[in-house]
């Protein structure tokens, strides 16, 4: 459909104030697509830049920001550049910049992982393993979620939401996971 088409449907569609949506229907034209037009007539031909695209500018500057700084890490960078830049960029896009300019470091040590696990289990509760993780709950604060796990079943022993992760609250956890197995 030419753009002029395009032009005359969105008037009869406007020119019903109540009832697009049943003048959609009888012109067989989807909601979706009548947006889409309705959207683009509104740019009116510009093309607009997305609002998480950075500009040249900005990207100039992320740059000249690790000229001057180039003991600063991405990460580093980007929370500097965001609170004395007046824009924000995040880590991977500072990243990403530096990559392409060749000015990313490479990592000196090389770690290297072994082929196994050095401590092997053969049975249960011979090894367990704990792990907290964080629920952020709007109004309250954060809640950490810290479980048990035996290594050699992968059976999560005891768990315990807990509103810190201090030694006591970890504690708190492995006693009822000791008291559950019945395991000294």
């Amino acid at each position: 459909m030419s753009p002029g088409e395009k032009a005359v449907v969105l008037a009869q569609v406007e020119s019903q104030s109540r009832r697009k949506r049943q003048a959609l229907a009888v012109l067989g034209i989807p909601r979706s697509t009548y947006y889409r037009w309705r959207h683009g007539l509104s740019l009116s031909g510009k093309k607009r830049r997305p609002w998480n695209r950075i500009t040249p500018n900005e990207e100039r500057r992320i740059l000249a920001v690790a000229r001057e700084s180039p003991e600063l890490s991405s990460r580093q960078l980007a929370a500097w550049i965001t609170d004395n830049e007046g824009f924000a960029a995040s880590e991977s896009t500072v990243y990403r910049i530096l990559r392409k300019e060749g000015l990313v470091k490479r990592q000196e040590i090389q770690l290297s992982a072994g082929k196994e696990y050095h401590t092997k289990t053969t049975g249960p509760h011979q090894m367990w393993a704990t792990d907290a993780c964080y629920f952020r709950v709007v109004g309250w604060g954060y809640y950490y979620l810290v479980t048990v796990m035996d290594d050699y079943s992968r059976f999560i022993l005891a768990w315990k939401l807990q509103k810190d992760t201090s030694a006591d609250s970890l504690i708190e956890v492995i006693q009822e996971a000791v008291d559950a197995t019945r395991y000294d």
